[in-house]
């Protein structure tokens, strides 16, 4: 729903109703505030000015919750097997696995009501009202409507209020509507009632900040009827969208159980049927329950994303959501913030245009002509002024170190912007002389003046020079710079304020864009990721910032554009426009639930309370950590630490490189399964014992469990992560899978029953063919995975140390088949034996040539393609 269409509060339009009209509705008096009996009335009447307590579900609600997934109630059957089976470290790895998702589950459902407490701490804990004639001090949450605010510099405005009198009232609004440049308010203007809440200059709103000047304000919301309150409810009450590794484990985990439960009854009842002994297929059964069922994969899923989450801390990245590092990896779309997020959210002096057209830059000029300009530009400036329009001037002028900052003795007049409109003007007087220096909109004092500064004087406007000025001032404009003209003249202040006025300059003052944006947006492009900007700034600002960072903001969409469309025209704009501007935080969230809808993984960066609902939303938020809002930052799944846009970059990659891990090292998992499944099956049908004794089969087991989650999640990252498309949503198990896993397999199911039926032809006894099958395992599995761990880099182009985790396994394994075959208390344990010359001769050629031809085969392929 927009803004315009659900207005908070009794008081549907109340920022364009008089005020006098509103204090009759709402029992108060303009020049004297509330009675104490009306202070308790409006309370019980409209509300306390605080957020509704949302409480969170029980623990055991919440923790019922988090265990429901296929993949953790597998994991606690995997505890009750391996209990049974008296695998007691099994059983407490699971169950540790277990306690850690359900931990991070309730920290997720946690987020609302952390969200909801941050939201109440953005208000000033004292605000001055007046009540009976009197200005009383009071907290902000004792504020009802009808209450009559004093505003003055510095004031956090506790509710949302009509504007009775302003006087130079300038208010920040960027972390409520997006807007970098501050607002003057006008309690006098007229707004029409349909004006989106950016440009009501009648209106203050609770969260916001009096930056400069002085005014008198009308309580009409408090709580959750106030603008932020509406924020508040959007951010808690947003659903979450699965993320497609969650939807995919899931699915994931529902066929391996079914599989594994199948398996480990069907083997072991058919070896009954052909005659084996009740005690071993009892045997058998147990260590096949125990060797089939996955434990695995989620360990390995959670080591990926540690990995990642430690990495990206290292570029500056806080996940504060584990799933958040590899969903950022899948992301399709990235909206983007534009105010603190691709612009610094700070005003710059950038260049001075001077009468003659000319336009300086201040970093580069020192020239008189400047000089003159801030002579008369910084006597325009309050001393203590809060404006950053004026600030930025003054830390100009202070960087230049020949500007000499003007002495400012003799103040006896001021007008802000709020009683003379478009302009301000200070008066001093010196020597019995009075000169007016004026600052305002530089079409206002263009026209009004009737000479220009030339730097040695003034002299009067020549009408095509005039209209060559406006020229420029116009297109500086259509770049989104802010502009604020300065003159001065001789006299008093009086009704012909501007009469006479001497045109001295414009200041021409930018939102630095992040030097890194455009980069990044280019490479991510590259990376096949979408990047859109959605902000509450209006005018040509959004679409110059857009074109300077590399998005087409040609095509660019109105937040008035999106009132009242169905759900049906947000998937329009969505799929026409890169840029939307002067967005309310409803048409931020609609846009990103749009386009998921259509499918994308949606990332949203942000550092706004009105980001906060879209951050919740998006399959992954990103927050800045350093001028980011607390909501924004408790609302998002990561946190840039630095603001560095280019992090999303790194994200992407590391990303990326944690699915790529443990995809490979699932795949790999499976295919060993796959492996010792065919070297079970096969002897069944043959008739013949199982290669494998149920300790080797345990043993096996938990040598590949830590195999596949030491050398596959610690694996540096594949070339060319940021030039290929994001992954394609869709089931972990495909036939394409499938195939890899059989191509996987075949090789090394060939060479451990070649080397078992071979010892039995020998006529080696059954442990020794057992043995040499193990063996043959044993240093299979880990040269298999050693070729696996890169899918187009040579085993031997990238080093044989390049995974150190990868090297010590392979040294471990040659150690244990040395111990096992030539230590006698460890063959007592393994029931194993020692081996002969042949049998050591096809052992070592059956674990290299297994998968040796996919080393072949990636050298093949390098060869093609550098060809």
């Amino acid at each position: 729903m927009d803004s315009n269409d659900r207005q908070p509060g009794p008081f549907p339009t109340w920022w364009a109703t008089e005020p006098a009209k509103l204090a009759r509705e709402t029992g108060s008096d303009l020049s004297q505030g509330l009675s104490p009996e009306q202070v308790g009335r409006n309370r019980q009447r409209y509300g306390h000015n605080r957020f509704e307590e949302r409480g969170p579900a029980s623990l055991w609600t919440l923790a019922w919750e988090s265990v429901r997934s296929p993949m953790m109630l597998l994991l606690l059957a995997i505890a009750g097997i391996s209990l049974l089976l008296g695998q007691f470290r099994e059983a407490i790895a699971m169950a540790v696995v277990v306690a850690l998702y359900v931990g991070v589950h309730l920290l997720n459902k946690a987020r609302s009501d952390r969200t909801m407490a941050r939201l109440r701490q953005i208000q000033a804990p004292r605000v001055r009202v007046l009540r009976q004639g009197t200005v009383h001090e009071i907290r902000a949450g004792e504020v009802v409507v009808g209450d009559v605010l004093r505003l003055q510099p510095g004031t956090r405005i506790p509710a949302d209020g009509r504007l009775i009198s302003s006087a130079g009232l300038l208010v920040q609004e960027s972390a409520l509507t997006g807007e970098s440049a501050p607002v003057h308010k006008d309690a006098e203007a007229e707004v029409g009632a349909g004006t989106p809440l950016a440009e009501r200059p009648t209106a203050v709103y609770r969260g916001t900040t009096v930056l400069d000047g002085q005014g008198k304000a009308l309580v009409m919301a408090v709580g959750e009827r106030t603008e932020l309150g509406r924020v508040a409810e959007l951010a808690a009450g947003a659903a979450e969208e699965p993320t497609p590794l969650q939807q995919e484990m899931d699915s994931l985990a529902h066929t391996l159980a079914y599989v594994a439960l199948g398996i480990s009854l069907l083997i072991p009842a058919l070896g009954l049927l052909r005659g084996f002994g009740l005690e071993e297929m009892v045997l058998t059964w147990l260590s096949l329950t125990f060797l089939m069922v996955p434990g695995q994969p989620p360990i390995i899923i959670a080591m990926a994303l540690a990995l990642a989450a430690i990495e990206l801390a290292r570029k500056g990245v806080i996940v504060r959501r584990l799933h958040g590092a590899e969903t950022l990896g899948a992301v399709t779309v990235v909206l983007s913030d534009k105010t603190g997020t691709m612009t610094e959210n700070r005003m710059v002096l950038e260049s001075v245009l001077l009468p003659d057209g000319q336009v300086l830059p201040v970093k580069a000029d020192k020239s008189r002509r400047l000089s003159r300009f801030f002579d008369a530009a910084l006597l325009a400036i309050p001393e203590d002024t809060n404006d950053p329009t004026d600030q930025a001037l003054v830390r100009a002028a202070i960087d230049l170190q020949d500007v000499d900052l003007p002495q400012r003795g003799g103040l006896v007049d001021q007008v802000g912007f709020s009683r003379a409109g478009a302009y301000r003007a200070l008066v001093y007087q010196r020597e019995g002389q009075s000169r007016v220096f004026v600052a305002g909109r530089p079409q206002t004092l263009l026209e009004r003046s009737e000479r220009r500064e030339t730097g040695d004087g003034a002299i009067a406007w020549e009408p095509e020079d005039r209209q060559q000025l406006k020229a420029e001032i116009e297109a500086l404009g259509a770049k989104g710079k802010r502009l604020a003209a300065y003159g001065y003249r001789k006299g008093r202040l009086d009704a012909g304020a501007l009469e006479g006025l001497v045109f001295a300059g414009v200041a021409v003052i930018g939102d630095p864009i992040r030097p890194e944006v455009g980069q990044a947006v280019d490479e991510l492009r590259q990376a096949g990721i979408r990047v859109a900007m959605v902000t509450g700034d209006i005018g040509p600002t959004p679409a110059y910032v857009a074109g300077q960072v590399g998005l087409d903001g040609d095509q660019r969409v109105e937040g008035g554009e999106l009132e009242g469309q169905p759900a049906e025209g947000y998937e329009a704009a969505v799929q026409r426009a890169n840029v939307f501007a002067r967005t309310t935080p409803e048409q931020k969230l609609r846009l990103v639930q749009a386009l998921q809808r259509l499918g994308e993984v949606v990332a949203v960066t942000g550092d706004g309370v009105n980001d906060a609902p879209a951050l919740r939303t998006a399959h992954v938020g990103v927050a800045m950590g350093e001028r980011g809002t607390d909501v924004a930052r408790e609302a998002a799944d990561l946190v840039l630490t630095d603001d560095n846009f280019a992090r999303l970059t790194d994200g992407v990659a590391i990303g990326r490189k944690a699915f790529d891990n443990f995809s490979k090292g699932i795949t790999y998992y499976l295919s060993a399964k796959a492996i010792l499944l065919s070297i079970f099956v096969v002897p069944l049908v043959a008739g013949s014992p199982f290669p494998l004794a149920p300790l080797q089969i345990i043993a096996t087991e938990l040598l590949m469990d830590l195999a596949s989650s030491t050398i596959f999640v610690t694996e540096e990252a594949e070339p060319g992560l940021l030039r290929r498309r994001p992954r394609q949503r869709s089931g972990f198990l495909s036939w394409q899978v499938a195939g890899r896993i059989a191509r996987n397999s075949v090789g090394l199911v060939a060479a451990i029953l070649a080397v078992y039926f071979g010892s039995l032809a020998w006529g080696y006894g059954l442990d020794s063919a057992r043995t040499a099958a193990f063996a043959t395992w044993l240093l299979g599995h880990i040269v298999l995975a050693m070729n696996l761990k890169q899918s187009r880099t040579p085993l031997l182009k990238q080093g044989l140390l390049s995974n150190r985790f990868a090297a010590g396994w392979l040294v471990g394994m040659i150690l244990l088949v040395l111990a096992m075959t030539l230590l006698e208390p460890v063959r007592s344990v393994l029931h194993t034996t020692a081996l002969s010359g042949r049998q050591w001769l096809v052992v070592g050629a059956g674990a290299l040539l297994a998968s040796g031809w996919i080393e072949v085969a990636k050298w093949l392929r390098l060869r093609r393609d550098a060809g």
